[in-house]
């Protein structure tokens, strides 16, 4: 049998020892990155670290002189108003683009979102009240307070014509909730929250109470005809929404980039240890005489005999 050329440390050779660390080390660095890629906040902080944040949720920074808009009305607490909304709503029509005929009962209900505080509003809506009651009983929840939490995907704006609401400029966002998965509320407001993100591709979630309009017609992406349900309101801040957009702590592109590096040094590292460490003689795991005995007899043509103890080490010269 030819010697082993090897270090001895301790049960393994230096070889044997220079892979095994050497393949824990490589698990550890796709243990990380596999724990970093489960984690999309830490994709997010990456990102953040090249380019300002554009996406994040609605806030309102401490100190903020913002005053949202209230002016004082009946609202949809008053006899007289719900009678008169009533009456312009049976001139709406469902699975159909806004038409001039409908926009008294819009307007209307924009005067309505904004008779209270938000806060206010948000306290008198209903959240029993989902996607699929509006899309597929319009009528029964006409003119129903829904509060949403939505994930905004898209925002229009345009100049708003002359209206009894007094509003000069109209904002639409777009975008499902959870409940709704991929179907897309169009939700109304004529007043957002100071930091919001406006343009047209956005990407975070918003609470948003409204009022139920009409099943509105529109064509997605890819020219099929659909409909969503039209809220008409006002964004109310969320604190929970304004934290849980809050990049969570994680490890940064520098700290992990700085993982790797150590764990490649120290790979460097034992590798040179490993080819100056000094050679020692290998312990077989076998006698290898009494098997070299046992080959010889079958060789000769005598009946094999399995020597006994052959498992048992030779101690070392």
């Amino acid at each position: 049998m030819r010697p082993s050329t090897g270090g001895s440390s301790g049960f393994f050779s230096t070889r044997e020892l220079f892979r095994l660390t050497s393949a824990i080390f490589l698990l550890g660095i796709v243990g990380l990155l596999y724990f970093q890629s489960k984690r999309s906040s830490s994709w997010r902080s990456i990102a953040e670290q090249q380019a300002a944040p554009e996406n994040a949720a609605p806030a309102l920074a401490p100190g903020t002189s913002w005053k949202e808009r209230v002016v004082p009305h009946p609202g949809h607490t008053d006899a007289e108003e719900l009678d008169a909304l009533k009456e312009e709503l049976q001139a709406v029509d469902d699975n159909t683009p806004l038409a001039a005929e409908e926009m008294p009962a819009y307007w209307r209900l924009v005067k309505w979102a904004h008779a209270v505080p938000g806060a206010e509003l948000r306290k008198q809506a209903r959240t029993d009240l989902l996607f699929t009651h509006l899309f597929q009983t319009p009528g029964k929840n006409r003119g129903a307070l829904v509060n949403v939490r939505l994930h905004v995907r898209r925002i229009r704006q345009h100049e708003a014509p002359e209206n009894s609401a007094g509003a000069t400029r109209v904002y639409e966002a777009w975008g499902p909730t959870e409940e709704s998965q991929t179907f897309p509320y169009c939700v109304v407001f004529v007043d957002p929250l100071p930091g919001m993100n406006l343009k047209p591709e956005v990407f975070y979630d918003a609470r948003f109470v409204g009022f139920f309009l009409k099943k509105l017609y529109y064509e997605d992406g890819t020219g099929t005809k659909r409909t969503a349900p039209l809220l008409i309101g006002r964004v109310v801040y969320d604190e929970v929404i304004a934290q849980q957009a809050q990049p969570t702590p994680g490890l940064s592109i520098k700290w992990i980039l700085g993982i790797v590096g150590g764990l490649i040094v120290a790979l460097v590292a034992l590798q040179r240890w490993a080819k100056l460490a000094p050679a020692g003689p290998r312990v077989p795991l076998v006698d290898e005489s009494k098997v070299d005995a046992f080959l010889g007899d079958l060789e000769a043509g005598q009946p094999p005999v399995l020597p006994e103890n052959v498992l048992e080490p030779k101690p070392p010269d």
